[in-house]
Protein backbone atom coordinates (compact mmCIF):
# COMPACT_ATOMS: atom_id res chain seq x y z
CA UNK A 1 0.00 0.00 0.00
CA UNK A 2 1.30 3.48 -0.89
CA UNK A 3 1.85 5.88 1.98
CA UNK A 4 -1.22 8.14 2.52
CA UNK A 5 -0.87 11.93 2.27
CA UNK A 6 -3.74 13.02 4.51
CA UNK A 7 -1.37 14.22 7.23
CA UNK A 8 -3.06 15.97 10.16
CA UNK A 9 -6.42 15.77 8.39
CA UNK A 10 -6.48 11.96 8.75
CA UNK A 11 -8.60 11.69 11.93
CA UNK A 12 -11.27 14.09 10.63
CA UNK A 13 -11.31 12.47 7.18
CA UNK A 14 -11.71 8.95 8.52
CA UNK A 15 -14.31 10.03 11.06
CA UNK A 16 -16.42 11.46 8.25
CA UNK A 17 -15.77 8.37 6.11
CA UNK A 18 -16.83 5.91 8.82
CA UNK A 19 -19.93 7.89 9.81
CA UNK A 20 -21.23 7.98 6.23
CA UNK A 21 -20.47 11.68 5.66
CA UNK A 22 -17.95 10.97 2.91
CA UNK A 23 -20.02 12.93 0.36
CA UNK A 24 -18.71 16.10 2.03
CA UNK A 25 -15.07 15.05 1.52
CA UNK A 26 -12.79 16.10 -1.30
CA UNK A 27 -12.83 13.32 -3.95
CA UNK A 28 -9.10 12.69 -3.48
CA UNK A 29 -9.49 12.37 0.33
CA UNK A 30 -12.48 10.10 -0.09
CA UNK A 31 -10.61 7.88 -2.53
CA UNK A 32 -7.58 7.64 -0.26
CA UNK A 33 -9.70 6.84 2.81
CA UNK A 34 -11.55 4.11 0.90
CA UNK A 35 -8.30 2.58 -0.34
CA UNK A 36 -6.84 2.52 3.17
CA UNK A 37 -10.04 1.02 4.60
CA UNK A 38 -9.96 -1.76 2.00
CA UNK A 39 -6.39 -2.49 3.02
CA UNK A 40 -7.46 -2.77 6.66
CA UNK A 41 -10.07 -5.32 5.65
CA UNK A 42 -7.29 -7.66 4.57
CA UNK A 43 -5.94 -7.97 8.13
CA UNK A 44 -6.62 -11.10 10.17
CA UNK A 45 -10.21 -11.35 11.31
CA UNK A 46 -11.17 -11.97 14.94
CA UNK A 47 -12.93 -15.05 16.31
CA UNK A 48 -16.61 -15.75 16.91
CA UNK A 49 -19.15 -13.23 15.74
CA UNK A 50 -21.89 -11.97 18.07
CA UNK A 51 -25.49 -13.13 17.88
CA UNK A 52 -26.95 -10.47 15.60
CA UNK A 53 -25.46 -9.48 12.28
CA UNK A 54 -23.63 -6.19 12.41
CA UNK A 55 -23.83 -3.50 9.73
CA UNK A 56 -21.34 -3.98 6.91
CA UNK A 57 -19.09 -1.13 8.01
CA UNK A 58 -18.91 -2.50 11.56
CA UNK A 59 -17.93 -5.94 10.29
CA UNK A 60 -15.04 -4.37 8.41
CA UNK A 61 -14.03 -2.49 11.53
CA UNK A 62 -13.89 -5.81 13.38
CA UNK A 63 -11.67 -7.16 10.63
CA UNK A 64 -9.08 -4.60 11.70
CA UNK A 65 -9.30 -5.57 15.36
CA UNK A 66 -5.54 -5.93 15.61
CA UNK A 67 -4.64 -2.30 16.39
CA UNK A 68 -2.53 -0.68 13.72
CA UNK A 69 -0.01 2.09 14.21
CA UNK A 70 0.14 3.95 10.92
CA UNK A 71 2.17 6.79 9.42
CA UNK A 72 0.44 9.79 7.89
CA UNK A 73 2.70 12.47 6.41
CA UNK A 74 5.35 11.91 9.08
CA UNK A 75 2.76 11.83 11.92
CA UNK A 76 1.46 8.79 13.83
CA UNK A 77 -2.17 7.80 14.07
CA UNK A 78 -3.13 4.96 16.43
CA UNK A 79 -6.26 3.08 15.42
CA UNK A 80 -7.79 1.35 18.44
CA UNK A 81 -10.00 -1.72 17.97
CA UNK A 82 -13.63 -1.14 18.88
CA UNK A 83 -15.15 -3.77 21.20
CA UNK A 84 -17.64 -5.94 19.34
CA UNK A 85 -20.53 -6.01 21.82
CA UNK A 86 -24.22 -6.46 21.35
CA UNK A 87 -26.60 -3.73 22.41
CA UNK A 88 -28.24 -4.85 25.63
CA UNK A 89 -31.65 -6.33 24.88
CA UNK A 90 -34.33 -6.91 27.48
CA UNK A 91 -36.78 -9.80 27.17
CA UNK A 92 -39.62 -10.28 29.64
CA UNK A 93 -42.66 -12.45 30.22
CA UNK A 94 -46.01 -11.53 31.67
CA UNK A 95 -48.35 -13.36 33.99
CA UNK A 96 -48.88 -17.05 33.07
CA UNK A 97 -46.49 -16.71 30.11
CA UNK A 98 -43.38 -18.68 29.14
CA UNK A 99 -40.97 -17.64 26.41
CA UNK A 100 -38.20 -19.47 24.59
CA UNK A 101 -35.19 -17.48 23.29
CA UNK A 102 -32.86 -19.18 20.80
CA UNK A 103 -29.44 -17.72 19.96
CA UNK A 104 -27.32 -18.19 16.86
CA UNK A 105 -24.60 -19.93 18.88
CA UNK A 106 -27.04 -22.75 19.73
CA UNK A 107 -27.82 -21.64 23.27
CA UNK A 108 -31.45 -21.52 24.40
CA UNK A 109 -33.04 -19.63 27.30
CA UNK A 110 -36.54 -20.44 28.53
CA UNK A 111 -38.11 -17.70 30.65
CA UNK A 112 -40.68 -18.50 33.31
CA UNK A 113 -43.72 -16.32 33.97
CA UNK A 114 -43.18 -12.83 35.39
CA UNK A 115 -39.46 -12.89 34.55
CA UNK A 116 -37.00 -10.58 32.80
CA UNK A 117 -33.57 -11.18 31.33
CA UNK A 118 -31.13 -8.72 29.74
CA UNK A 119 -28.84 -10.07 27.01
CA UNK A 120 -25.46 -8.58 26.09
CA UNK A 121 -23.39 -11.01 24.02
CA UNK A 122 -19.79 -9.92 23.40
CA UNK A 123 -16.86 -11.23 21.38
CA UNK A 124 -15.19 -12.93 24.36
CA UNK A 125 -18.14 -13.80 26.56
CA UNK A 126 -21.87 -14.44 26.50
CA UNK A 127 -23.35 -12.40 29.35
CA UNK A 128 -26.94 -12.22 30.50
CA UNK A 129 -28.58 -10.72 33.58
CA UNK A 130 -31.59 -12.37 35.15
CA UNK A 131 -33.29 -9.33 36.64
CA UNK A 132 -36.27 -11.16 38.10
CA UNK A 133 -38.06 -14.49 38.04
CA UNK A 134 -36.67 -17.76 36.76
CA UNK A 135 -35.03 -19.10 33.62
CA UNK A 136 -33.61 -22.34 32.27
CA UNK A 137 -30.31 -21.88 30.43
CA UNK A 138 -29.19 -24.48 27.88
CA UNK A 139 -25.66 -23.41 26.97
CA UNK A 140 -23.90 -24.36 23.73
CA UNK A 141 -20.30 -25.41 24.37
CA UNK A 142 -17.68 -22.75 23.55
CA UNK A 143 -14.56 -22.79 25.71
CA UNK A 144 -13.48 -19.43 24.31
CA UNK A 145 -16.72 -17.66 25.25
CA UNK A 146 -17.95 -18.36 28.79
CA UNK A 147 -21.67 -18.08 29.41
CA UNK A 148 -22.33 -15.87 32.45
CA UNK A 149 -25.68 -15.27 34.12
CA UNK A 150 -25.68 -12.29 36.50
CA UNK A 151 -28.17 -11.77 39.31
CA UNK A 152 -28.20 -9.11 42.01
CA UNK A 153 -27.02 -11.79 44.44
CA UNK A 154 -24.09 -13.16 42.42
CA UNK A 155 -23.33 -14.79 39.08
CA UNK A 156 -23.29 -18.25 37.51
CA UNK A 157 -20.67 -19.12 34.88
CA UNK A 158 -20.59 -22.09 32.50
CA UNK A 159 -19.06 -23.19 29.21
CA UNK A 160 -21.46 -25.85 27.96
CA UNK A 161 -24.18 -27.12 30.29
CA UNK A 162 -27.79 -26.70 31.40
CA UNK A 163 -28.95 -25.05 34.61
CA UNK A 164 -31.96 -23.33 36.14
CA UNK A 165 -31.69 -20.03 38.02
CA UNK A 166 -34.39 -18.38 40.11
CA UNK A 167 -34.05 -14.96 41.74
CA UNK A 168 -35.68 -14.28 45.08
CA UNK A 169 -35.79 -11.24 47.30
CA UNK A 170 -32.92 -12.25 49.58
CA UNK A 171 -31.08 -14.91 47.57
CA UNK A 172 -30.86 -16.75 44.27
CA UNK A 173 -30.88 -20.46 43.60
CA UNK A 174 -29.28 -22.51 40.83
CA UNK A 175 -30.04 -26.14 39.98
CA UNK A 176 -27.62 -27.97 37.67
CA UNK A 177 -29.40 -30.10 35.08
CA UNK A 178 -26.25 -31.12 33.21
CA UNK A 179 -22.54 -30.30 33.26
CA UNK A 180 -20.69 -28.11 35.76
CA UNK A 181 -21.24 -24.47 36.78
CA UNK A 182 -19.41 -22.00 39.00
CA UNK A 183 -21.16 -19.58 41.36
CA UNK A 184 -19.32 -16.41 42.38
CA UNK A 185 -20.66 -13.68 44.63
CA UNK A 186 -20.96 -10.04 43.68
CA UNK A 187 -19.82 -7.24 45.99
CA UNK A 188 -20.15 -6.98 48.92
CA UNK A 189 -19.91 -10.76 49.02
CA UNK A 190 -16.14 -10.84 49.51
CA UNK A 191 -13.93 -12.25 52.18
CA UNK A 192 -10.38 -11.28 52.94
CA UNK A 193 -8.40 -9.04 50.60
CA UNK A 194 -10.21 -9.40 47.32
CA UNK A 195 -10.64 -13.19 47.55
CA UNK A 196 -13.96 -14.08 45.92
CA UNK A 197 -16.49 -16.48 47.40
CA UNK A 198 -17.13 -19.12 44.77
CA UNK A 199 -18.18 -22.73 44.48
CA UNK A 200 -18.57 -25.38 41.79
CA UNK A 201 -21.73 -27.44 41.36
CA UNK A 202 -22.38 -30.49 39.20
CA UNK A 203 -25.36 -32.27 37.70
CA UNK A 204 -28.09 -32.84 40.28
CA UNK A 205 -26.70 -30.30 42.75
CA UNK A 206 -28.46 -27.15 43.86
CA UNK A 207 -26.93 -24.05 45.47
CA UNK A 208 -28.41 -21.00 47.16
CA UNK A 209 -26.36 -17.81 47.20
CA UNK A 210 -26.62 -14.20 48.26
CA UNK A 211 -25.77 -11.91 51.16
CA UNK A 212 -27.02 -11.67 54.72
CA UNK A 213 -26.88 -8.75 57.11
CA UNK A 214 -25.07 -9.10 60.40
CA UNK A 215 -23.50 -6.98 63.13
CA UNK A 216 -20.40 -6.46 61.01
CA UNK A 217 -22.29 -5.58 57.83
CA UNK A 218 -23.24 -7.78 54.89
CA UNK A 219 -21.69 -11.21 54.46
CA UNK A 220 -21.80 -13.30 51.32
CA UNK A 221 -22.83 -16.95 51.40
CA UNK A 222 -23.09 -19.95 49.10
CA UNK A 223 -24.78 -22.94 50.64
CA UNK A 224 -25.52 -26.41 49.38
CA UNK A 225 -29.23 -27.11 49.14
CA UNK A 226 -30.88 -30.52 48.80
CA UNK A 227 -29.96 -32.32 45.60
CA UNK A 228 -32.49 -31.96 42.82
CA UNK A 229 -33.74 -34.37 40.19
CA UNK A 230 -32.93 -32.78 36.80
CA UNK A 231 -36.40 -33.68 35.50
CA UNK A 232 -38.02 -31.90 38.44
CA UNK A 233 -35.84 -28.82 37.92
CA UNK A 234 -37.10 -28.45 34.35
CA UNK A 235 -40.70 -29.60 34.92
CA UNK A 236 -42.01 -26.02 34.83
CA UNK A 237 -40.96 -25.77 31.17
CA UNK A 238 -43.38 -28.68 30.50
CA UNK A 239 -46.29 -27.08 32.37
CA UNK A 240 -45.80 -28.80 35.73
CA UNK A 241 -44.72 -27.43 39.13
CA UNK A 242 -42.97 -29.93 41.41
CA UNK A 243 -42.78 -29.17 45.12
CA UNK A 244 -40.51 -31.07 47.50
CA UNK A 245 -41.02 -29.50 50.89
CA UNK A 246 -41.22 -25.80 50.04
CA UNK A 247 -43.30 -23.75 52.53
CA UNK A 248 -46.93 -23.21 51.61
CA UNK A 249 -46.46 -19.44 51.25
CA UNK A 250 -43.81 -19.95 48.54
CA UNK A 251 -45.89 -22.63 46.82
CA UNK A 252 -48.88 -20.28 46.62
CA UNK A 253 -46.72 -17.52 45.11
CA UNK A 254 -45.35 -19.93 42.49
CA UNK A 255 -48.74 -21.34 41.53
CA UNK A 256 -50.20 -17.84 41.28
CA UNK A 257 -47.63 -16.92 38.61
CA UNK A 258 -49.32 -19.26 36.14
CA UNK A 259 -52.97 -19.20 37.26
CA UNK A 260 -55.94 -17.20 36.05
CA UNK A 261 -57.43 -17.41 39.52
CA UNK A 262 -55.59 -16.25 42.63
CA UNK A 263 -54.87 -18.25 45.76
CA UNK A 264 -55.03 -16.32 49.03
CA UNK A 265 -53.67 -17.72 52.30
CA UNK A 266 -56.40 -17.17 54.90
CA UNK A 267 -54.63 -18.85 57.81
CA UNK A 268 -51.11 -17.40 58.33
CA UNK A 269 -50.35 -20.12 60.89
CA UNK A 270 -49.81 -22.67 58.10
CA UNK A 271 -47.62 -20.43 55.92
CA UNK A 272 -44.50 -22.47 56.74
CA UNK A 273 -46.06 -25.93 56.31
CA UNK A 274 -43.95 -27.95 53.81
CA UNK A 275 -45.73 -28.98 50.61
CA UNK A 276 -45.05 -32.09 48.53
CA UNK A 277 -46.68 -32.82 45.21
CA UNK A 278 -47.13 -31.90 41.56
CA UNK A 279 -49.39 -29.11 40.34
CA UNK A 280 -50.27 -28.48 36.72
CA UNK A 281 -49.69 -24.83 35.89
CA UNK A 282 -52.96 -22.95 36.25
CA UNK A 283 -54.61 -25.60 38.44
CA UNK A 284 -55.18 -23.68 41.69
CA UNK A 285 -57.68 -26.20 43.11
CA UNK A 286 -54.96 -28.83 43.53
CA UNK A 287 -53.43 -26.82 46.37
CA UNK A 288 -56.37 -27.77 48.59
CA UNK A 289 -55.58 -31.44 48.01
CA UNK A 290 -52.01 -30.95 49.23
CA UNK A 291 -52.78 -29.39 52.62
CA UNK A 292 -54.48 -30.84 55.69
CA UNK A 293 -56.92 -27.95 56.05
CA UNK A 294 -58.37 -26.94 52.65
CA UNK A 295 -60.05 -23.94 54.27
CA UNK A 296 -56.63 -22.39 54.96
CA UNK A 297 -56.66 -21.03 51.41
CA UNK A 298 -59.20 -19.17 49.33
CA UNK A 299 -59.38 -19.11 45.54
CA UNK A 300 -60.70 -15.91 43.99
CA UNK A 301 -60.92 -14.55 40.44
CA UNK A 302 -57.92 -12.45 39.49
CA UNK A 303 -58.65 -8.76 39.09
CA UNK A 304 -58.20 -7.56 35.47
Amino acid sequence: MNEPHLGKRAPAVFEAFLEGRDASLHPADREEAAAFWNWLGELERPGSAPVRQRPAWHARAAAAAAAALLVFGGGLWLIHPQPVRETVQSVSTGHAERRRIAFNDGSVVTLAADSRVEVAYAAKERRLRLVSGEALFKVAHDKNRPFIVETRHGEVAAIGTMFDVSVGRHEAEVSVVDGVIRVALSEPGRRGAGEPIEKLARKGERLSFGTMKGAGGETGFIRQAADVDPDSATAWTQGRLVFRGEPLSEVIAEVNRYARDRIILTDPRVASVPIYGVVNQGDTATIRDLIANPNAVEITPRQP
